[in-house]
């Protein structure tokens, strides 16, 4: 299922590549001292062993005044100030600030089409823990191998790597703002009430849900998404957990249909079909929920040497502008540590 989840978003998005499809991204940790730009380099390089995707990155290092100084309604315009070759690879960039020597960032800038929200901060989380233990935490292979994925074709499903000039090309804010909370950490059935009831607010008419479809894998690299609707009529007559068994159900259908496909022209045929499907549930309300990824926050081993505090997201331009319209919007949370951060989208 995992190589037909990569092949099918391979082929999901426009091709060739624009800045509209990418994702930006920001770990922040407790560290004794920040790393060097060496660390970044050598520990980096682990993730292009034997990996069929990506095989370089372009790497920088930023220093801001405070986190405030970075907030994530600016991650959109780093990408375009800082990585003038988006359509080679992706970006990576060490965070620090002046206000304190004890935080350190990794920032990202994936293409959504190759690599999904989850892979990307599995990502951040193996190059941490590479740096820290100063061998390759990654394990490509070792991942490849445990999913049987078949990678030798793979490169005729990746994108043209070349720029590409559209009007989303520009676009340096985002439509919307971005509320963002802390709360205590909760069970997915009153996380769900929650979204109900934002849902219901703004009545919106369909409830999209990403889900990612190797959750467990410890594989770093892919976008594993699916895009399941829960329409109005059943989102009203629903608590959180009986949502929660909707979309699981409509999951289900999902990987039948995606187990079918064989052939590139399914592939292609298939993902052509994604995103015109998608425009046609209107008032679009969508939810992103990493779940509880405290397992992966670093304090395992070393922990005074960088330990997970927050991972802060958003959704790439060409999913997310549709947050922005009447009757819409984007509620994305992550749990660490028992506490909940949640990132809800607001218009403009």
């Amino acid at each position: 299922m995992a190589d037909k989840m990569i092949r099918l978003n391979l082929m999901a998005f426009p091709r060739p590549l624009n800045v509209a499809q990418f994702y930006p991204a920001l770990s922040t940790y407790s560290v004794e001292q920040p790393f060097s730009l060496d660390d970044f380099r050598d520990a980096v390089g682990h993730f292009f062993d034997e990996n069929p995707l990506f095989s370089k990155c372009h790497l920088i290092e930023r220093e801001f005044e405070s986190p405030e100084e970075f907030p994530v309604e600016s991650f959109q315009a780093i990408v375009l100030d800082e990585y003038p070759n988006y359509y080679d690879g992706f970006l990576l960039m060490s965070v620090t600030y002046k206000s304190d020597p004890n935080i350190q960032g990794i920032f990202t800038a994936f293409p959504m089409s190759i690599q999904d929200g989850y892979r990307c901060f599995r990502f951040h989380q193996a190059l941490m823990s590479t740096m820290k233990a100063g061998e390759d935490r990654f394990r490509i292979a070792e991942a490849i191998a445990e999913l049987q994925l078949q990678t030798a074709d793979l490169d005729q499903y990746l994108p043209a790597r070349k720029p590409s000039v559209d009007e989303n090309e520009t676009v340096r804010l985002m439509p919307w703002t971005v509320r963002e909370t802390v709360e205590p950490a909760g069970k997915i059935g009153s996380f769900l009430d929650m979204v109900k009831a934002e849902f219901q607010k703004r009545s919106s008419e369909n409830l999209l849900v990403m889900k990612n479809a190797s959750y467990g894998a410890s594989l770093p690299f892919g976008n594993h998404l699916m895009f399941l609707f829960v329409p109005r009529e059943a989102v009203d007559r629903s608590s959180g957990n009986q949502i929660r068994d909707y979309y699981k159900e409509l999951a289900v259908e999902a990987e039948k249909a995606v187990a079918e496909l064989e052939t590139p022209e399914d592939f292609a045929r298939a993902g052509a079909a994604v995103f015109p499907w998608i425009g046609t549930h209107p008032r679009r309300f969508g939810v992103n929920n990493y779940g509880d990824v405290s397992r992966y926050d670093g304090s395992d081993f070393l922990p005074a040497k960088g330990t997970l505090m927050q991972y802060q997201w958003h959704m790439p331009y060409i999913v997310s502008q549709g947050a922005a319209t009447e009757g819409s919007g984007m509620h994305m949370t992550i749990t660490i540590n028992g506490k909940a951060f949640h990132f809800l989208t607001e218009r403009r």
